[in-house]
C-alpha cells in the first residue's frame, strides 16, 4: 500500500469509492440462480450472431447501447444500424444505456454525462417511439462518485464489471458482471463460476461485446460464446435479460417507467404526511475504557428532547467497568452489546448493522449532546430538499466544565457544498468533531462502513465518503455538542497520533484518500493547492519517522504542482533539534504537550468539584444513582 505511486493510488481510490459510495443495498436471494448475457457498445455481431445462439436456445440479452454510435466502426466492430434495434426488440432482447457518446464513466464530468444519458433516451424515443431504457452499463471505467450518484434518478441498476457474481446484499447501483473476454482462451473459469452461481443461488451477469470468428480484443467467438450459453443452461439457471432478473428478484421499481424527469424520488417530497410518525434516531455510542465519562455521555443522550430515539451501546472490549455502567441505563432504554476489541470504527460498524433509525446520531463515549441537539437539527428537515442533506450544528470543547465550552466558530460552520466543506477542511486545516453530524440512514448506507485500517483519522475519512454521497451540508448553529478534548490529556489513543508507527501508516493512508475525495470532486488549481497545504501540515507527522511516506508526500506534492518545505518546530525545541537530532526534539515536544494537557485536566477537574452544581434534594431521584453531577447539571440546564 505505501509502495503505491500516484497513479496507483487514483486506481484504488476509484475502485474504493465506486464500490462504497452511493450504494443502493440489495439482498440478491433468488427461489433459483439467475444468469444474465450482456453486451456492451451494441456491435452488430452482437446481435447477429450472440443473439441468434442465445435465440436458438430459447433465451434472451440485454443490449447496453450507446445510441451516438449508430452505423460507425469501432474498436469492438462495427455498430449497429437503426433497423437492428427494431429486430433486437422483436427477439425479446432487451435494450440498455451506455450514455449516447460512450462518456468515461470516470474521466466525463458528472453533468456532462448525465446530459449525454438524456440524450440517449431522447434518441431512443425518436427511434424507437415508445422504447425505453431502464438499465444501465457504466461505459469503459468505474463511475465517479457525483456520476453514481445521478445514475439513481434514471435508472432501475447500473451494471460495472469486477469478475464476479452477486450473491447475498449488493449494490443496484453497481452490480458485478464477468467479461467474457477476460477468459476466452480458459472456457473452464467461466464453467466454475456457472458453478459456484448455482450453489450460491446468486445472479451472474455475463459480459463482453462482439462475438465473432475473429473477435477484437473486447469479444469472443462464436463457439466460445454458445459453449458458456450450453453450459449456463444446464446448471438449472434461469436465463434472462437484466430487467427480467429484476423482475424475477422483486427489485422495488421495476414494475414501473423509471423517473425520467432527473430528479430523485427522495427529492420529489420530503414533507411528512399529518399523523405520519416521526422519525427514529438512532444515537450510536462506541465505548472503550470510558467508565469515568459513559454515564455522563448516556445522560445527555437520555435527556434529548427529540422522543423517537434509541441508544445503543458497544463495548469494544473494556478492561474496566463500562459495560456495568452502562447497563445501569437499561431501564430507561439503553441497549448494551459488548464484543471483543477490534477497534473503534469496528464498533461502530457493529452499533449501525443493531439500529433501525432513520437518522444516525454517532456520539463518542466521553462527549455530551444538548438536550436539544438532535430536535433542532430535525427541526430543519422539512426544508431540506432530500434526505441526502448532511446536517452539522456547533461544538465546544471542554475538559471537566461542560459549561466552560469554548464555541469557536470556523469557516466550516456554514452551509456547504460537499466540494467547497472538503476544500476548507484540507486547505485551513480544520474539522468538525463526529457528534456534531447528524445523518439519514439514506446517506448512511451511500456512504458505506467505516474503514477498519484506519487507527486515527477513522471519522475524518468516514465523514469524507458521507460528505461525497451527500447533497450538500446545512450547518444548524442552535444545535450544540461538547467535545472533551484534547482526547491525549485523558489518556486516549485514538485520535492522537504520537509515534506509534501502525497509527503514523494509518494515518497517511486516510491522507492518500481525502486527497482522492477532494481530487474526485473537483481537479482545480484551488483543489491541488488546497492538497499541497494538507500534506505539509501534517508532514510533521511523518518526518523522521517514515523516510518512505516523506518521500511519498514530497514527491505527491510535486504531482500537485508544489513542493513540500521541512516541517516547523517550536523555537522552544529549536536548540533539542540541533544537539540531538529531530527524533529527540519531536518526543520531548509531545512528552511537555502531556505534561500541559495533564496540568489542565487537573486543574479543570478540582474547578469543577468547586463548582459543583448539582441541586439539592435530588438523592431520592433513581437517575442520581448513576449519574455525575455534570450531567444533572446539563440535564436540567443550571
Amino acid at each position: 500500500m505505501f509502495q503505491m505511486s500516484w497513479q496507483k493510488l487514483q486506481g484504488y481510490y476509484r475502485r474504493r469509492a465506486a464500490t462504497l459510495l452511493f450504494r443502493r443495498p440489495f439482498v440478491v436471494s433468488p427461489q433459483q440462480p439467475l444468469v444474465s448475457f450482456t453486451f456492451d457498445d451494441f456491435p452488430r455481431s452482437a446481435l447477429l450472431t450472440g443473439g441468434a445462439i442465445l435465440n436458438r436456445y430459447g433465451l434472451a440479452g440485454t443490449y447496453y447501447t450507446a445510441l451516438g454510435l449508430i452505423g460507425k466502426h469501432t474498436e469492438s466492430g462495427e455498430m449497429f444500424v437503426q433497423d437492428d434495434l427494431a429486430s433486437l426488440l422483436e427477439h425479446g432482447h432487451e435494450l440498455g444505456c451506455h450514455t449516447f457518446s460512450h462518456c468515461d464513466s470516470w474521466d466525463t464530468r458528472t453533468a456532462a454525462f448525465e446530459k449525454s444519458i438524456i440524450e440517449n433516451s431522447a434518441a431512443l424515443d425518436r427511434l424507437v417511439p415508445g422504447a425505453e431504457f431502464k438499465t444501465f452499463s457504466y461505459p469503459i471505467s468505474l463511475p465517479r462518485p457525483l456520476t453514481k450518484a445521478k445514475i439513481v434518478d434514471h435508472f432501475l441498476c447500473c451494471r460495472g464489471g469486477g469478475q464476479t457474481l452477486n450473491a447475498g446484499k449488493t449494490d443496484l447501483n453497481q452490480l458485478s458482471a464477468y467479461f467474457l473476454e477476460k477468459s476466452r482462451g480458459n472456457i473452464q473459469a467461466v464453467k466454475d463460476l456457472i458453478d459456484r452461481n448455482r450453489q450460491a443461488r446468486g445472479w451472474l451477469i455475463f459480459a463482453t461485446h462482439d462475438v465473432a470468428d475473429n473477435p477484437t480484443p473486447y469479444g469472443c467467438t462464436p463457439e466460445f460464446f454458445e459453449e458458456v450459453v450450453q453450459y449456463a443452461s444446464k446448471s438449472g439457471a434461469q436465463i434472462v435479460p437484466v430487467i427480467k432478473a429484476l423482475e424475477v428478484l422483486r427489485v422495488p421499481g421495476c414494475e414501473r417507467v423509471s423517473d425520467r424527469s432527473g430528479l430523485r424520488n427522495s427529492q420529489i417530497s420530503n414533507t411528512r404526511h399529518e399523523g405520519a410518525p416521526r422519525p427514529l434516531v438512532s444515537i450510536l455510542i462506541p465505548a472503550f475504557n470510558a467508565q469515568e465519562w459513559i454515564s455522563d455521555t448516556l445522560g445527555s443522550a437520555i435527556a434529548q428532547t427529540w422522543e423517537r430515539k434509541e441508544i445503543i451501546v458497544v463495548d469494544d472490549g473494556s478492561s474496566d467497568q463500562t459495560v456495568t455502567v452502562a447497563r445501569q441505563f437499561e431501564s430507561q432504554g439503553v441497549r448494551v452489546f459488548p464484543q471483543k476489541n477490534q477497534g473503534a470504527a469496528a464498533a461502530r460498524n457493529t452499533a449501525l448493522s443493531l439500529s433501525k433509525g432513520d437518522y444516525i446520531q454517532w456520539l463518542d463515549a466521553d462527549d455530551l449532546l444538548a438536550p436539544d441537539k438532535i430536535a433542532r437539527q430535525m427541526e430543519v428537515l422539512d426544508q431540506c430538499r432530500s434526505k441526502r442533506t448532511l446536517l452539522s450544528s456547533a461544538f465546544g470543547k471542554f475538559l471537566y466544565r461542560w459549561y466552560r465550552a469554548d464555541f469557536l466558530p470556523t469557516a466550516l460552520w456554514s452551509d456547504l457544498s460537499p466540494t467547497e466543506w472538503l476544500l476548507r477542511k484540507m486547505g485551513d486545516n480544520l474539522y468538525m468533531q463526529t457528534a456534531t453530524w447528524l445523518v439519514s440512514r439514506e446517506l448512511t448506507e451511500a456512504a458505506g462502513p467505516w474503514d477498519t485500517r484506519l487507527l486515527s483519522d477513522d471519522d475524518g475519512e468516514y465523514f469524507c465518503r458521507v460528505l461525497l454521497a451527500s447533497d450538500g451540508v446545512r450547518f444548524v448553529p442552535e444545535a450544540k455538542t461538547y467535545y472533551r478534548a484534547p482526547g491525549a490529556a485523558f489518556g486516549g489513543t485514538l485520535s492522537y497520533i504520537g509515534r506509534s508507527d501502525r497509527k503514523i501508516r494509518a494515518h497517511w493512508l486516510s491522507m492518500q484518500l481525502h486527497i482522492g475525495y477532494l481530487r474526485s470532486l473537483e481537479d482545480s488549481e484551488r483543489v491541488r493547492a488546497a492538497c499541497v497545504n494538507y500534506l505539509q501540515r501534517s508532514l510533521i507527522y511523518f518526518y523522521q519517522e517514515d523516510t518512505d511516506i516523506v518521500e511519498q508526500a514530497v514527491r505527491m506534492a510535486k504531482e500537485l504542482g508544489g513542493k513540500l518545505t521541512v516541517p516547523y518546530l517550536s523555537w522552544k525545541y529549536s536548540w533539542v533539534r540541533a544537539a540531538f537530532g529531530w527524533s529527540v526534539a519531536k518526543h520531548i515536544a509531545t512528552f511537555s504537550r502531556g505534561i500541559r494537557w495533564s496540568s489542565q485536566k487537573l486543574w479543570d477537574k478540582t474547578l469543577f468539584r468547586i463548582e459543583d452544581r448539582k441541586p439539592l434534594g435530588e438523592s431520592g431521584d433513581v437517575r442520581v444513582k448513576v449519574e455525575t453531577a455534570s450531567t444533572k447539571s446539563l440535564v436540567r440546564g443550571s
